[in-house]
């Protein structure tokens, strides 16, 4: 009974799966129905719309091509021909015309009066020293202060007896310092170029042979100071290794005992002789100067220079150098000029006529002695009246130009 209970319930299990298995069929079929029909719609609407846009473009492409057929077709216009430029025949570029250079500047040594210090320092130098047992003396007196002296002795005086063997100590044993003043005391502005470097050569040469060495002197000192501005000379100590003109502040040659202190002061360069008048002087004043704090030191040593260099005597040359040559420059010449510039100024107004060969100025008749002085400015002052130039009396580089271009004119008609 139990068994056949049990067979019915499976029986209506079954039937009722069945039941739902059917109606799920139905369902997916009415789905899938529904889909195809969506998608069939879909599909034609695109399609619709895809005839739509090609009949669009289609129409488009027509309306074109007519107004093509419509619309003439420009004639194609010819471009204007081009202007030709005339072209400009080739020039030779201009030549440049050859510039002169400017002529170099002569440079002329330092002339040194006063050194450039704030130290008690001073420079006695001594000229000439013609009085040899005043040299020594004074040699003595400056080393005992523990000071020092510049020597100028002039060429002649180095070959007396004794004078070799007092400047042998001076510069090997006490360091002073020994320079050039000319072989015999002459005014080498008024000199011939050769005689004048024969008076500065022949002093170095006895020099040399004195110490017995060849000595490189620094510093060169005219007579009297004149013709500091000789262009030659300068030019000549130059190329002798000279490096600077030495002048003075004061004189003490030339000045009482207080003149001399009151001008003491930081680089004074005083000048003294080895006279017995300058000796007295000299007694008094180098103590003196010591006990004030000043110390007394050469040349060199107020212009921070080394000492004057000494080699083997067979290196001095045993023949005076010639002067090597040089540009020649105008310069203002008036009162009180010193050189071989005024010299040929004189000589040439002498030639013209301005200038009188008995004048008190004149040298055997000869009225050129180098030295600018009111004669020479009033021969200048006429000169300058009869050629229209102003009447000053002084040398400018014009007067000049004037007053030697006849000689510049005669001598290019002699060399054609």
């Amino acid at each position: 009974m139990a068994n056949k209970r049990r067979k019915n319930s499976l029986r209506h299990e079954r039937g009722v799966f069945a039941g739902l298995c059917a109606a799920c069929a139905v369902v997916i079929c009415v789905i899938c129905l529904l889909v195809a029909n969506i998608t069939g719609r879909i599909i034609s609407v695109n399609a619709a719309d895809r005839d739509a846009r090609t009949q669009l473009r289609v129409q488009a492409i027509e309306q074109r091509q007519s107004e093509e057929v419509a619309m003439p077709t420009p004639a194609p216009t010819a471009l204007p021909e081009a202007t030709p430029v005339p072209t400009e025949s080739p020039t030779e570029a201009p030549t440049p015309e050859p510039t002169e250079e400017p002529a170099p500047v002569f440079e002329y040594l330092p002339i040194v009066k006063q050194g450039n210090t704030t130290e008690k320092k001073i420079c006695i130098t001594v000229d000439d020293c013609f009085q040899l047992d005043n040299t020594r003396e004074l040699i003595e007196l400056a080393y005992e202060q523990g000071g020092k002296l510049t020597l100028f002795p002039i060429g002649e005086n180095i070959l007396k007896t004794g004078m070799a063997d007092a400047l042998k100590v001076a510069v090997f044993k006490l360091g002073f310092e020994v320079e050039n003043h000319t072989w015999s005391h002459a005014r080498i502005f008024r000199l011939p170029e050769e005689e004048m470097a024969l008076e500065i050569w022949k002093q170095r040469n006895a020099l040399n042979n004195a110490l017995g060495c060849n000595y490189q002197q620094h510093f060169f000192r005219f007579m009297g100071g004149d013709g500091e501005y000789d262009q030659r000379t300068h030019n000549y100590l130059k190329q002798m290794g000279f490096l600077a003109i030495a002048h003075w502040n004061v004189s003490g040659s030339d000045a009482s005992m207080e003149t001399i202190k009151d001008y003491m002061r930081p680089g004074s360069i005083y000048l003294f002789h080895t006279t017995d008048d300058d000796m007295v002087k000299l007694r008094e004043f180098i103590p003196y100067a010591v006990e004030q704090g000043y110390q007394l030191v050469t040349l060199n040593e107020m212009f921070d220079l080394p000492a004057n260099a000494t080699y083997e005597l067979t290196t001095a040359e045993v023949s005076m150098p010639i002067p090597q040559p040089y540009t020649i420059e105008y310069e203002e010449l008036s009162v009180g000029s010193y050189s071989w510039s005024v010299v040929l100024l004189q000589e040439r107004l002498w030639q013209l006529g301005y200038l009188d060969s008995s004048a008190k100025s004149a040298l055997n008749g000869n009225p050129a002695d180098g030295d600018y002085g009111e004669s020479t400015a009033e021969a200048v002052r006429r000169f300058q009246a009869d050629n229209n130039l102003p009447a000053t009396g002084i040398a400018d580089i014009h007067t000049q130009e004037v007053l030697f271009a006849e000689d510049e004119e005669e001598g290019q008609e002699q060399g054609g």
